[in-house]
This record gives structure tokens, C-alpha cells and sequence, in this order.
């Protein structure tokens, strides 16, 4: 319930502004990885054991192949602020549907387990790389 006074009600938006930032990632992640998994159940149907197997090894995949990539290419830790993304939540929007048509396409192209690994290997990516563009631009707008 919100406090009704002027100083607990600044107190209390601030924190759902804090929640709302610093959980807007995980939750576009977690849309992402259900829709796909909602989507390729419908494509391809109930997952065995093994395909449920890959659909983690695509997950962490991604995770792997892009710090890898960070990695090789020596990126800096620095550079954005943590409170970059006010309104992540509203941007989430184009990543997920990114990542949920990347995971489609895949579903579509492999027509055998291998799309429960490709499928949320290409979600992962996807889905992380347009975050990271989103905050890219949310720190160049406010940087001006």
C-alpha cells in the first residue's frame, strides 16, 4: 500500500522506480525464454528430456558466446551508469519481440531437436544485444 503523506509517497516512488530499473532486464529475459519455449511447443510440439537439455544449453550458450566475444574484443567494465534505464520496462518491448522472432524463424528453419538448442541460443542473443543497444541509446539521449 502507498504511504499517503507527500515525503512517504517520494519515498515510495523512488523505490518502485529503483525495483522497476533494476528488474526490467531479468523480466524481458523471462518473457523472452517463455515465449520461446511457448512457441516452440507449438511449432514442434512437447519437448523430450534430451530437448529440454538443449534448450539450457542454448540459453547458457549465448550468455558464453558473448562474453566471449566481450572478451576477445577487451571491452571496458565502465561507461554506463547504473541507472541508465528509467524505463526499461517500456523498451523491453522491442528486444522481446526481437528475440521471440528470432526463436520463430529457428523453429521454422531446423525441423528436428536441434531447433530446442538454436532456438533460445538465437532468443538469448538476440534478446541481449538489443538491450544493449536500447541502453546505449537511453545513455546517449541523456548524455546530451
Amino acid at each position: 500500500m502507498k504511504p499517503s503523506s507527500s515525503g512517504g509517497r517520494s519515498i515510495y516512488d523512488a523505490a518502485l522506480r529503483a525495483t522497476l530499473r533494476n528488474t526490467a532486464a531479468a523480466y524481458g529475459y523471462t518473457l523472452t525464454l517463455s515465449a520461446t519455449v511457448a512457441m516452440l511447443m507449438s511449432v514442434r510440439g512437447t519437448p523430450t528430456e534430451g530437448q529440454l537439455f538443449l534448450l539450457v544449453g542454448g540459453g547458457v550458450g549465448s550468455f558464453a558466446a558473448l562474453e566471449v566475444g566481450l572478451a576477445a574484443g577487451h571491452a571496458s567494465e565502465g561507461g554506463v551508469a547504473d541507472d541508465t534505464f528509467p524505463f526499461a520496462g517500456a523498451l523491453n518491448f522491442v528486444s522481446v519481440a526481437g528475440a521471440l522472432g528470432a526463436a520463430t524463424g529457428i523453429a521454422h528453419v531446423f525441423h528436428s531437436s536441434l531447433a530446442w538448442l538454436f532456438a533460445p541460443m538465437a532468443a538469448t542473443a538476440v534478446y541481449l544485444l538489443l538491450v544493449a543497444v536500447q541502453v546505449a541509446i537511453v545513455e546517449a539521449v541523456r548524455a546530451r
